[in-house]
């Protein structure tokens, strides 16, 4: 007796049986029930197929995706060496303009130089966060904000004990596309503030705080209870090179920012982080 056993319409073998001790005529029972085995062995040989396909299939995307981290890491550590380099790149071009306003006799032309150089550091420092964060695709803008402003009263030699530094700000996480442009704007305001606000030896407080509402906008505040902004100057209308790129990075930002001057100076800048993905 012998059934077929079938695979996708087609033979993939046969079972057999056979009595050795004599001839007989199978019964029809027999020559059923014999079919349904062979039926069975077809659904198990096609399970078992279909299981080492499977098998295969999973090694295939365990490798890939073994070899898709090994990219992935690849290309982390190759970015965390640019922004390293970029970093790198942008002190060594501080440190020469540092170099040649040593030189430099005409006051003004130093306080460019040196104002140049904060710019310069602010952005190294962007790419210095980047560079240590476990995210290299955002950094934490509280954490950035504090530490600039300190190495910016560091960098003018501001006495603790006559201006007080207060920073007051939270975690946010920000893309570099929006912190680059939130840190300069601080630098300018801070660095403004610590220029102007003090004469004489006044004494007083700085004060920077930096916090996101519910809404996802951003909120950093310069202030000061320094002697004021000067009564009807726009500072959107100012020669002022630093106003000039505050004015501009407020714009990039596609933010706003506003100044009240009722008690000392408060520069108030609003903005969300910017998605240029969306854009592209």
């Amino acid at each position: 007796m012998v059934a077929p056993i079938i695979q996708q319409g087609q033979v993939w073998g046969l079972l057999i049986a056979h009595q050795c001790d004599r001839p007989r005529d199978w019964e029809e029972w027999e020559i059923n029930l014999f079919q349904q085995l062979a039926n069975q062995l077809a659904i198990a040989i096609r399970q078992s197929l279909l299981y080492q396909q499977l098998q295969a299939e999973l090694c295939d995307r365990k490798q890939a995706e073994t070899n898709l981290k090994t990219s992935l890491a690849e290309k982390e550590i190759l970015l965390k060496e640019i922004h390293h380099r970029v970093k790198n790149n942008l002190c060594v071009v501080a440190s020469l303009l540092e170099l040649q306003s040593n030189t430099l006799t005409d006051p003004q032309l130093a306080k460019m130089f040196e104002e140049s150089q904060n710019r310069l550091y602010s952005m190294a420092l962007i790419h210095e966060k980047l560079y240590r964060s476990p995210n290299l695709a955002q950094i934490d803008l509280g954490e950035y904000l504090e530490d600039l402003v300190t190495n910016l009263f560091h960098s003018y030699n501001v006495s603790g004990n006559r201006v007080k530094l207060q920073v007051l700000t939270e975690p946010i996480a920000l893309n570099i596309e929006t912190a680059t442009p939130c840190g300069l704007i601080a630098n300018e305001l801070v660095s403004n503030t610590v220029k102007h606000a003090f004469p004489n030896g006044k004494a007083g407080t700085v004060s920077v705080e930096c916090y996101q509402t519910s809404d996802r906008k951003i909120h950093l505040f310069v202030k000061d209870n320094g002697v004021g902004f000067p009564e009807g100057l726009d500072f959107r209308q100012t020669s002022s090179m630093g106003f000039q790129v505050v004015c501009t990075l407020t714009e990039q930002l596609e933010g706003t920012i506003e100044l009240d001057s009722t008690n000392g100076t408060v520069f108030h800048l609003i903005f969300a982080e910017l998605n240029y993905s969306k854009r592209l």
